[in-house]
């Protein structure tokens, strides 16, 4: 049996994100030009890695830029997309569709608060969100040990990945961080230890991290999102 492997590739840029606007359901108004561009060309390289090694399934969450690249993802590979809406961006309440600098403005905590406080009326705390995505992704992990699949998801999906397999507790995400531009790939993949022994001697590696090479240094700035 082959390692289990995770491939993350975050939406193309979006005009949510270049706006500084909040980006939920309402908020999210899909990807920019640039964004599709992106998305194009994470599609080809992505092909191309599943031509040599196959992903056995392929989610993304329903919010739009997602939606929108992983479409575009999914015609190039030929791969049936399933909704994994337990892997979305954080809700975020009252404040979808809001400029992030008004919202933040009304926020009266400090970035540590800010892990049990909520944004806005209605809104998920970090910790919340983090309790979420974590288990949605143990669930796709352990419904496809084995196999690699791919994820089209967000900034954030990366940043719990890391913090699942790391065993980092959600308060880190106060000190330091992950940096995820558009269209970025992090690749991990569960490998034992010493080659040949049990399977509880397995652990899990990063392999690529912000893979932008598919860019070829075009269109590679971050979106402008304030983030809480």
């Amino acid at each position: 049996m082959e390692n289990t492997g995770l491939v993350i590739a975050r939406h193309g840029e979006s005009r949510c994100g270049r706006e500084g606007v909040v980006g939920g359901p309402r908020g999210c108004t899909g990807l920019t030009e640039l964004g599709r561009w992106q998305a194009a060309r994470l599609a080809a390289v992505l092909a191309k890695e599943h031509d040599a090694k196959r992903f056995a399934a392929l989610y993304a969450t329903s919010v739009r830029r997602v939606a929108e690249t992983a479409e575009i993802v999914a015609a190039r590979l030929d791969l049936p997309l399933t909704v994994a809406d337990d892997l979305r961006d954080p809700d975020y309440g009252e404040a979808d569709g809001r400029p992030w600098r008004e919202v933040l403005s009304e926020v009266r905590a400090g970035p540590e608060d800010g892990l049990e406080i909520a944004i806005a009326p209605g809104a998920e705390t970090w910790k919340d969100y983090f309790v979420r995505v974590t288990a949605g992704l143990t669930r796709l992990l352990d419904r496809h040990h084995g196999e690699r699949i791919l994820v089209i998801g967000h900034g954030e999906t990366v940043t719990a990945a890391a913090h699942l397999f790391l065993r980092l507790p959600p308060d880190v995400r106060v000190h330091a961080g992950f940096e995820v531009t558009p269209t970025g790939i992090t690749r991990w993949e569960r490998q034992a230890l010493v080659p040949g022994i049990r399977e509880r001697h397995h652990r899990w590696v990063q392999v690529t991290h912000n893979d932008t090479a598919h860019l070829g240094g075009a269109g590679m700035a971050s979106e402008g999102e304030a983030r809480p």
